[in-house]
């Protein structure tokens, strides 16, 4: 291997597609059908909006989703076709409460209780439940209708007990996303940690290197300072694709500018594609593998 990996170069990987949310991405999530949804925020017009994209082709199924709560309003899971919304108690308790249940196809609304807070699913089944002054007590909804089932008021240890077989089941699961992790001098292959030291050039921000290999290909996202100054408050994050087996640089590109502070999961992998968010506001997606 070289001493010094060429970085920039004239041609490089072009996007497959990109997804301009025209508004800061505040989070996105992935469906069972390979559709994206993401969630956005305006902090001025204090407003959040919603969105769902195609994954492999970057088309909007919908978009500008907002409801009459502009800004206490959050995705809290994604189960299937339907996407799991909360809402707050109060905007000073950050406490979830409120479900409304949007089919992820359509954007359209199914239904919402105001009362409720979001629990666990179990297969077609939401649980859902309520504390109050003496008492805690669960709800069984049914997905399609939030029609109340059965009600759990005495003993909830059988509840439980269920939520905790699911949360280890779902922890035992296959994933179909994959993540990057955090460099460790340690932890990383000696292989692996040449070629990052060299793609970092001793420039990244300590604490900072995320990187993942996958099929033979190395994706590494590090902060550095703005124009390397290192007194600057101010950082660049850049992401670089460099194939292992070939030896060479696909794309490098700085993908957030003059940020204050650095932001985990900068990119991740779904599919034969390698996704990330370029300047808070775009989706793009490279074709980093053939199937």
């Amino acid at each position: 291997m070289a001493a010094r990996i060429p970085l920039f170069k004239e041609k490089q990987l072009k996007p497959a597609w990109k997804f301009d949310a025209d508004i800061l991405i505040w989070r996105i999530v992935f469906t069972s059908k390979n559709r994206l949804i993401g969630e956005t925020r305006n902090q001025e017009t204090k407003s959040t909006n919603f969105f769902c994209i195609d994954i492999h082709s970057g088309r909007p199924l919908w978009k500008n989703l907002e409801f009459e709560e502009p800004w206490w309003i959050g995705i809290e899971a994604i189960h299937e076709q339907w996407l799991i919304l909360h809402g707050f108690v109060r905007p000073d308790i950050p406490e979830h409460r409120g479900i409304r249940m949007i089919d992820s196809e359509s954007g359209k609304l199914l239904w919402k209780n105001d009362a409720l807070s979001f629990w666990f699913i179990d297969k077609d089944k939401l649980y859902a439940h309520q504390y109050f002054i003496d008492k805690h007590i669960a709800c069984e909804l049914d997905m399609n209708t939030g029609a109340t089932l059965k009600e759990y008021s005495e003993d909830l240890e059988s509840l439980l007990e269920l939520r905790q077989q699911i949360l280890h089941r779902e922890s035992d699961s296959q994933p179909n996303v994959y993540f990057p992790e955090l460099f460790d001098e340690h932890e990383t292959a000696p292989s692996t940690g040449t070629v990052i030291r060299l793609i970092t050039e001793g420039k990244a921000l300590e604490g900072w290197i995320e990187y993942l290999v996958h099929r033979e290909m190395l994706i590494v996202s590090h902060y550095r300072r703005y124009h390397d100054n290192p007194e600057s408050p101010l950082l660049n994050n850049i992401l670089t694709l460099y194939d292992l087996k070939n030896e060479k640089t696909l794309y490098n590109e700085i993908i957030a500018k003059e940020v204050k502070a650095p932001s985990p999961y900068s990119f991740f992998v779904k599919d034969d594609l390698l996704i990330f968010i370029q300047h808070q506001t775009v989706i793009t997606a490279l074709q980093a593998w053939k199937s």
